[in-house]
Formats: C-alpha cells, structure tokens, sequence
C-alpha cells in the first residue's frame, strides 16, 4: 500500500505539471491573441502616414520602411509577425509582438508593441503555479503515505493470518471487529471462513478418530472369538487380518491427535544427530531380523525445538515404509535441520510424491505388499506440526533402483 502510495503520488505529481505546462502555454496563447487584436485595432483607426513612427510604447511602420528596426523584427514582419525575443534592449524591451495588418487607409504596415510586462505577469504566474502544486503534491504525499502505511498494518495483518493458516494453525484470526471499510470486510470474512473450516476439520478429524475408536472395541471382540478357534492356516491368516486392522486404526488416531494439536506444549531441544544414534540402536536389530542393513550418515547435524516423541513415529514410519518398499539397504539421515531415511529400493516416480504422501493412498506396484497407506501420511502430519517441510526425492538419481529418501526439513535451528 506503501509503494501504491507513492505511485499515485508521482501520478498525481505528473499530471499537475503537465496541467501547469498546458495552463501556461494556453495563458501565453491567450494573451498574444488579446495584443493581436489590439495592434489590430489601433492599426485599422490609423493612417500609417499621419501616425507613423517609433516609440517605447508601440512600432507603426510602412512595410516598406522598417529598415531602421532590428534585423529579427525585419525577420519577424516579412513571416507575417509574432513574437521576437531580440536579446537585447531595444527601446526599453527585448520582447515584441508583431503584426502585419492595413491601416484605415488600406496601407499594409507593421504594428509592434513590448511585451515584457506580459512576460513577467507570466513568470510571476507560473511561480504562484508551481509553489502551488509542490505543496499540494507535497501534502497529499503525506496524507497518501500516512494512509498507506495505515492500510499496509492492516494488510500485514491479514497476510500473517493467512500464512498461519497455510501453515495449519486453524485457530489463526485478524480479530478485526471494525467495519469501516473494504480491508475491515475483507478481515471480518476472513475469520469467518477460518472459523468454519476450523470447525470442518475438526469435525473431520473426530469423525475418523472416532471412527477408529469405535471399531476398536468390536475388532478386539472379533480377535478374541478367532483366538478361540482351533490352530490352522485359516486361523492365522484372520489374525493377522484383525491385527493388520487394528494398527491401521491405531495410526488413524495417531495422525487426528497430531493435526488436533497446537501450539509448542510438548516441544524440546533435539539433537538429530543423536536421535539418528538412538534409532539405529532401536531398529538396527529389528532390520538385521529381516536380512536388510541399517546404517546411519551424520553431517552436521543440528538442535530443533520439536516434540521428540512425534519425530520417533515418523521415523519409524518412514524404516516401516523402507521394508516394506526398499531394498537391502536402509539408511538414517542426519543433516543440518534434517533427518530422515533413504532406501535402494526401486524408488518412486517424482510425478507421484504428492499423491503418496496422502492419507490411504497406495501405488499400484504396492498393493500387493503390507501397508494401510498410512505411513507417509502420519510423517507428513508430523512435519506439518513441526513447521518442517517435508521432502522427497531419489537416493541415487539416475540409477535402475534410485530408491527413496524422506526428509524432514526443519526452519528453527
């Protein structure tokens, strides 16, 4: 609003002095009509031979007999007249106005009169102009930048309402009560439709969570009753189904506490370097188990304020998704303000990473493999109450297996 300001100030500023320009050279314009109709006039009510001469006031010669005028007025008189500014003093004026016109006896004859009196009427006019319009310019400068700078708070305002709102902090509001104008509407719609969408995630976010609450109950009734049934394939194929069930809606809850939470309660100093070391000792056994390789690459690493626990089910979500997707090799990376887990699996397509990341959105390639497609959804809610964003990419760009490598990259350092 500021820059607004002071680009209508400078338009304004421009059309005065082009106004001022168009004002003078009108005003000039008028008033050499005005002496041409006077040296008409005294011309057509003289008879040049009984009038003729010289003097301070006026000129009244014969065409044939100016040859004792300055050259310019000789100029002047043979291109019809005008105005001649001779550069020098000549009869008390360097200025003149001339006319070619007939006297009362039909004589064509030169009609001359100064015209300094004229100018300086003009120049003391075009100063009064241009005091004028600096001031004018100047005060509306400062009435438009104070404006502005009004305008640019309230701006401001609602600019970091709307990027804590991109940033999920639903609870974000201008608390703009006022309503005296376009910006004061624009605020007081603003907290309205943050208010609903709040209430439409929340309801959201404890429809699934309560969802998953409920079946709980029923799908631990239905494991007890399959445990009861005599040992067989079949048995144990439900077992598993019932328990592949309850984890997903154990996730499910996990992710709706994550997005229902606000504020920093919770949140410490975390060293990833040495977070990176505890995992690897956690789940190092539990990759070795199933025949893959768990390594750990340090560099730099640096502290973050971050809820330490929520960064542990990340991270094992993201070891989770390496074996179950990845390769042999599953890496935990600690760089900077990020940390994360790379694989040398067959890796995903780039036009895909925005997909994957949803809740119970799977690939087609990994359908047939264990998984709610919750896991990357659940690290990306972690990443969101973090303010960190999450990135992904190749391990190994450009190889037949580039595998996968997710990062979460912090802000606060």
């Amino acid at each position: 609003m500021v820059r607004l300001a002071l680009l209508l100030a400078v338009i304004f500023a421009v059309g005065m002095a082009v106004a001022i320009f168009v004002a003078l050279a009108l005003g000039q314009r008028a008033i050499e009509q005005r002496v041409d109709t006077t040296l008409e006039s005294l011309a057509s009510a003289a008879v040049v031979e009984d009038a003729r001469g010289t003097s301070q006031s006026m000129i009244l010669q014969p065409m044939d007999g100016l040859g004792d005028l300055p050259a310019p007025l000789q100029r002047s008189a043979d291109r019809g007249g005008g105005s001649v500014e001779l550069g020098r003093d000549f009869l008390g004026s360097d200025i003149w106005r001339i006319l070619v016109t007939e006297d009362s006896a039909g004589t064509s004859v030169v009609v001359a009169v100064p015209l300094e009196e004229s100018e300086d009427a003009q120049e003391l006019l075009a100063g009064i102009l241009w005091m004028t319009s600096a001031l004018v310019i100047a005060i509306s400068l400062a009435i438009g930048l104070f404006a502005g700078v009004l305008a640019q708070r309230r701006l401001a305002r609602i600019d970091g309402t709307l990027t804590r709102l991109a940033a999920g902090d639903l609870a974000a509001r201008t608390e703009n009560a006022r309503s005296r104008d376009d910006l004061d509407d624009i605020a007081r719609q603003l907290d309205r439709t943050a208010r609903e969408l709040e209430n439409l995630v929340a309801q959201t976010r404890n429809l699934s969570a309560s969802l998953a609450h409920d079946l709980r109950t029923p799908l631990a009734r239905l494991r007890s009753r399959l445990e009861m049934l005599p040992d067989g394939a079949e048995r144990e194929d439900a077992l598993v189904e019932a328990q592949r069930l309850s984890e997903i809606f154990d996730t499910i809850m996990r992710v709706a506490r994550i997005e229902a939470a606000h504020g920093h309660d919770g949140f410490e100093a975390v060293h990833l370097g040495k977070l990176a070391a505890e995992l690897d000792e956690i789940f190092g056994p539990v990759v070795e188990d199933e025949g893959r390789v768990l390594s750990i690459a340090v560099s730099n690493a640096g502290l973050v304020q971050a809820d330490k626990q929520m960064l542990v089910q990340a991270l094992a979500n993201l070891i989770q998704n390496a074996l179950v997707h990845g390769g042999g090799e599953i890496m935990l990376i600690a760089e900077n303000s990020m940390i994360g887990v790379a694989d040398n699996g067959a890796g995903v397509d780039p036009e895909h990473y925005n997909e994957i990341i949803k809740p119970m959105v799977r690939l087609d390639r990994a359908r047939g493999a264990d998984g709610s497609g919750l896991g990357l959804a659940l690290v990306r809610a972690v990443a969101d109450r973090h303010g960190a964003k999450l990135v992904l990419g190749p391990k190994n760009a450009g190889d037949n297996m580039p595998g996968l490598k997710v990062l979460l990259k912090f802000a606060n350092l």
